[in-house]
């Protein structure tokens, strides 16, 4: 490892050591002089990713992220526990960087390969696996399609179809070995072509030989993997309908389990140890996804963990034999449900009550459950790792996620729920600026991307979304987030109600939100600003085009679609059919009126505030000619607006100066429109 990346390590663990021994300490009485967290604290990208623990809890191995000159480099790093001592690194190719680390044994792991992307994603996987030891020897390509034939490449990568690779787990005894699923590439040109399959193979991480343990005619199914075999494969087809399919042995068929016992949403989560039960996720009626236990077949569901308004996020499970012990929901907060008295719950339980102020999450642990990585996350932490013993209880702080971040600068954000004016209660977040008076303020309203699918969350580091909140609240700004029909996190039946309602509905919930903001008093209504990415991008340019005359004073756009039918003809959902049926069904791509009505470039003569639009150049997801053409019909109408566009940058910026320069146009863009921030108060 080079000696920089090193001392920002160790810089790290001490930050996070400092950071954990002052959880409990009271707050200061008087309010501190506060100046503006600098633009590129919020801009830079975090040096360190998730640790992953190996089998016998000797080691970690993350992501390993510098910025030099301008340009950005990766490296597989593998550290020493618990006094994060180097043992190795592995460079990674330009703007490559480790997704989806897996330990095999206690001395090799595999990752995939992920490539960078705008701010608004996640590193967008390429389907290429690798194996490592940890001492950098012994490097093997498990599976690639671009490099089927390199030296570097296992010969047994031949036998495999040609597709897209992912790591879907591992034997529950380190052996070597991983679970590799396989979505083949259709052997037919032409944009309906498709595969109509999906494998999964248990491969030998030094060798590369891989055996098929289950496959199924469908694309791109996951599946559930019980004693070496797979017993369960689910999906969406390309109608975006779900199935659900088991088979009692390898040398049994596959059975569709039917709606009648499943129910609207199902998703097999693990066979018990004793094989004869088991652990799902969904609601047979569409409601908030619940953790349930049942039969084989689905029948005789009984709940174990739900919540009356939000879904179950995620099951935490002791090591092998795996048994569930707990649950989390994000309503609002993240809320726990306890369902075994265990020493892993009793743990979880405590901690989560000593740092009451941080959700706290075991996120990976020893094969014997001896050595557990907690992460803790709040409203004002983008996240902070630490070690824990189960043996005796200790817990050892590691690093921080972003650990120039103060927690004194940052705002709190608070959830709230309101009833729409559609009647369903809707739930959101506001960010209210730190050190002002919590009344009043010049507010900007972000709405989340998707649009269908994602959510507003509390935690900073979780979303896009949630750290611009605290970028606009250091500068004086209140933010008010919404999750509209159609976002995640609500079960099928909510997301589901958000079809077709891109420009109608959802804009209205928005509203509703807004204004129940500015009935608690925070939001001076007279100083309100649009704001969003993709999606929310979109809601920039069509709230001006919706909301009432002087609802909002200022838009921006970013990433957002302004025209329909270049989502429809250029965007890169449109390659696969399953993502055609999306646009047909939720942006009624084949309906040329919904179209027009919903389209902000059909609306310039109606659009009545300043807009800021901010793209990449680049951008496959939501192509440049949004922007292009939503600029020029502005400056044919003599709309204000400003412009900001970006060469090599995708679908958001990614490059940190990029970002610097987003928002220093941004903030003088709201100085202009919407007037100052809030002062400190004294």
């Amino acid at each position: 490892m080079k000696p920089a990346i090193h001392r920002l390590i160790v810089a790290a663990a001490l930050l996070g050591a400092l950071h954990i021994a002052c959880a409990d300490e009271a707050k200061p009485q008087m309010l501190p002089q506060v100046s503006a967290v600098p633009d590129i604290d919020f801009a830079k990208h975090p040096p360190l990713g998730a640790p992953a623990i190996s089998p016998d809890g000797k080691y970690i191995a993350l992501s390993v992220h510098n910025t030099a000159n301008g340009e950005d480099t990766h490296q597989l790093a593998v550290l020493h526990l618990p006094d994060l001592k180097y043992v190795s690194r592995l460079d990674m190719v330009a703007k490559f960087l480790p997704i989806d680390i897996t330990w095999v044994d206690n001395h090799r792991l595999v990752l995939a390969t992920g490539k960078e992307t705008g701010f608004a994603e996640a590193p967008r996987a390429t389907g290429d696996i690798l194996a490592v030891d940890i001492d950098g020897k012994h490097k093997r390509l498990l599976y690639s399609d671009t490099s089927r034939g390199s030296g570097l490449g296992s010969t047994h990568l031949l036998q495999l179809p040609v597709g897209f690779g992912s790591i879907s787990g591992r034997p529950d005894r380190a052996n070597g070995h991983f679970y590799l699923t396989v979505y083949p590439a259709p052997e037919s040109g032409g944009q309906d072509a498709q595969a109509n399959k999906t494998l999964i193979f248990d491969v030998d991480s030094m060798s590369g030989n891989a055996t098929e343990i289950g496959s199924i005619n469908a694309d791109g199914y996951a599946f559930v993997v019980h004693d070496g075999i797979a017993r369960y494969a689910y999906g969406e087809d390309n109608d975006l309908k779900e199935h659900t399919f088991y088979r009692a042995g390898v040398d049994q068929d596959w059975k569709e389990l039917p709606t009648s016992t499943v129910g609207k949403h199902f998703e097999p989560q693990a066979i018990s140890p004793d094989g004869k039960h088991l652990y799902s996720l969904g609601n047979p009626t569409g409601g908030p996804d619940e953790f349930a236990v049942s039969n084989l077949d689905g029948s005789d569901r009984k709940v174990l963990a739900s919540n009356p308004r939000v879904s179950i996020a995620r099951v935490f499970w002791t090591p092998a034999p795996h048994t569930p012990f707990a649950a989390v929901a994000s309503d609002g907060k993240p809320v726990f449900t306890y369902f075994e008295d265990n020493q892993y719950a009793a743990a979880l339980k405590s901690l989560n009550a000593k740092f009451s102020d941080h959700t706290v999450t075991f996120s990976d642990m020893s094969q014997d459950g001896s050595q557990i990585i907690v992460g803790a996350a709040s409203d004002r932490d983008p996240g902070t790792y630490a070690l824990f013993d189960s043996k005796t209880n200790n817990l050892r702080p590691l690093y921080q996620v972003m650990p120039w971040m103060k927690s004194d600068q940052l705002a709190e954000r608070k959830p709230f729920w309101f009833k729409a004016s559609s009647g369903t209660g809707l739930g959101g977040y506001i960010t209210l600026p730190p050190h002002r008076v919590e009344k009043n303020l010049p507010t900007v309203f972000i709405a989340h991307g998707g649009p269908m699918g994602p959510q507003d969350a509390w935690a900073v580091g979780l979303t896009w979304e949630a750290m611009e909140a605290q970028w606009l609240a250091t500068r004086g700004y209140a933010v008010v987030q919404v999750n509209y029909r159609g976002s995640g996190g609500r079960g099928k039946n909510f997301e589901d109600s958000g079809k077709l309602q891109m420009g109608t509905g959802m804009m209205q919930d928005m509203l509703d939100g807004l204004k129940w903001a500015e009935d608690q008093g925070y939001v001076d209504k007279n100083r309100v600003c649009i704001y969003g990415a993709s999606y929310g991008g979109y809601t920039a340019y069509f709230q001006p085009v919706y909301a009432p005359q002087g609802t909002f004073k200022c838009s921006v756009a970013i990433a957002g679609v302004s025209d329909i039918r270049v989502q429809a003809n250029r965007s890169d959902t449109r390659k696969s059919r399953s993502g055609r049926n999306f646009l047909r069904e939720a942006w009624g791509m084949d309906d040329p009126k919904y179209i027009e009505a919903n389209s902000a470039i059909d609306h310039v003569d109606k659009f009545n505030v300043p807009v800021l639009i901010v793209h990449g150049e680049d951008d496959p997801r939501v192509p440049i000619q949004n922007a292009k053409e939503m600029r020029d019909a502005l400056q044919k109408a003599g709309k204000p607006f400003e412009y900001m566009a970006r060469p090599k940058e995708g679908h958001g910026f990614f490059k940190e100066q990029n970002n610097v320069d987003r928002y220093t146009m941004t903030e003088a863009f709201l100085l202009k429109y919407l007037g100052p921030g809030a002062p400190v108060a004294n």
